[in-house]
């Protein structure tokens, strides 16, 4: 087996997703909700989505979930999250990435054309009347750098929280796949050019702590002291790459990947309601 057939196969790996089905109902909770479906920006994927509004709906959050979750993340408690957050004054917008909940597609990009879902929700978003200054992001682990990477692109989002983000796709690539194999770091750079060219993924474009300098917007990062799947170090990189006196931090001793919420859920609403009611006005 060449060295690009087998780069062929991690990369078919790696963009290959289970879909979970959506479980929950925002009903069950007693909170206002639409069921809603829309393109994403760059290539028009079809995704779909709850929006939860407040009688106002003249400001938004948009929950961005990671990798293997779709918009009612059990691990991250994300609709129980929404309704925090709806409580306290902010319409929320949960949604599936493709290839996850019940959006289409077949594949993910591992953050590459995610970020266009992104842009895709915004874009809703706005066209219920919400301008972009309005519209605040909350993503957890891919999520997190999918929204670094989108506030880079769009300096009018107003704040961005980032939970249990990474660096650098490229390294997660290397020391999550290619590390589990026993292989070369180097090897990382065959499976990219194969996601690229056989499943439309780019990994080189999912890289947070190229473009955390970039973002002007304040940014709170979150991350479990014990996170087993990011090290804690890459938010604190990201942190310190950033520079930014706005920016908050918070680092949670004996808390794990994306369950800082779980674990913290009274003092995580009142920090992250805190956050964005000071930036979004």
């Amino acid at each position: 087996m060449t060295i690009f057939t087998y780069a062929a196969l991690v990369a078919h790996k790696i963009t290959q997703v289970e879909r979970v089905p959506v479980t929950g109902h925002p009903h069950w909770l007693g909170l206002p909700w639409e069921d809603v479906t829309f393109p994403s920006r760059g290539d028009g994927v079809s995704l779909s989505g709850w929006y939860l509004p407040t009688a106002a709906d003249d400001r938004c959050i948009v929950l961005i979930q990671g990798t293997e979750h779709h918009r009612n993340s059990q691990e991250i408690r994300a609709l129980r999250l929404g309704r925090d957050l709806f409580e306290r004054g902010f319409s929320v917008f949960l949604f599936d990435f493709r290839a996850r909940g019940k959006s289409e597609g077949d594949r993910s990009s591992e953050g590459d054309r995610e970020q266009w879902d992104v842009f895709g929700a915004i874009d809703y978003v706005t066209g219920r009347g919400i301008p972009v200054e309005r519209i605040g992001l909350l993503g957890f682990s891919l999520g997190a750098g999918v929204a670094l990477l989108v506030a880079a692109q769009e300096p009018r989002i107003p704040a961005v929280v980032s939970d249990s983000g990474f660096m650098d796709y490229m390294l997660e690539l290397q020391n999550l796949y290619i590390g589990s194999f026993r292989l070369p770091s180097w090897f990382a750079i065959f499976v990219a050019f194969a996601g690229r060219i056989f499943f439309k993924a780019d990994f080189s474009k999912v890289r947070p702590a190229q473009v955390v300098e970039q973002v002007d917007q304040p940014i709170f990062f979150i991350h479990g002291e014990d996170d087993p799947v990011i090290p804690v170090e890459e938010t604190l990189v990201l942190h310190n790459i950033s520079d930014n006196p706005e920016d908050r931090i918070w680092i949670v001793p004996r808390a794990e990947h994306v369950n800082v919420y779980r674990k913290k859920r009274d003092e995580y609403v009142a920090r992250v309601s805190r956050f964005f009611h000071k930036h979004i006005v």
